[in-house]
């Protein structure tokens, strides 16, 4: 991928607010990955490794519960992964497997915390754009939660959650 192409990208998928300059600040900071179809690209439990910029492929979200792994939902490119692991230090919050061969850009977590330490607007900016997409994803949960909790009638929606599921997980801005 071209300098330009990566900027470009950058800009539309990761965040929007960066100027030409800051783009180039944050690809400079990437590391390109390849993972062939079926492979996990994060593991429920690791160590967080950093925010995985997904540009070619699609992969599946699993999750760990009683009954065994569950999918949460699959994504397709251009998307961003692993978001959480750049604002915390807790575990990955579930696997990640690649459905077919996909390209990333992997922000490593170190790479992060170099720039914040530098002052850097682009990294700031890219806080923000993780912060506003983690509240919406809670105020929406927020809302099922209490959507389902006033429901007394009926068997449990499975469809309706599972398509929130996939929603919640898919989609990186609001």
């Amino acid at each position: 991928m071209s300098a330009a192409d990566l900027r470009k990208t950058i800009r539309a998928v990761l965040c929007k607010g960066l100027t030409v300059e800051q783009a180039d600040q944050l690809g400079a900071a990437l590391v390109p990955v390849t993972v062939g179809a079926g492979q996990a690209v994060l593991r429920e439990g690791d160590n967080p490794s950093g925010l995985f910029l997904l540009l070619k492929g699609s992969v599946e979200i699993l999750k760990q519960g009683d009954g065994g792994s569950q999918s949460l939902g699959k994504v397709e490119a251009p998307t961003v992964l692993g978001e959480m692991s750049l604002v915390t230090e807790r575990p990955q919050s579930a696997t990640v497997v690649s459905v077919t061969d996909c390209d990333f850009y992997l922000l490593t977590r170190l790479q992060f915390q170099r720039l914040l330490a530098t002052e850097s607007i682009a990294a700031y900016k890219l806080l923000g754009t993780i912060a506003e997409v983690l509240a919406g994803r809670v105020a929406r949960l927020d809302q099922k939660v209490v959507e389902l909790s006033a429901r007394k009638d009926g068997p449990p929606p499975v469809e309706e959650l599972a398509a929130f599921r996939q929603k919640l997980f898919s989609e990186w801005s609001f």
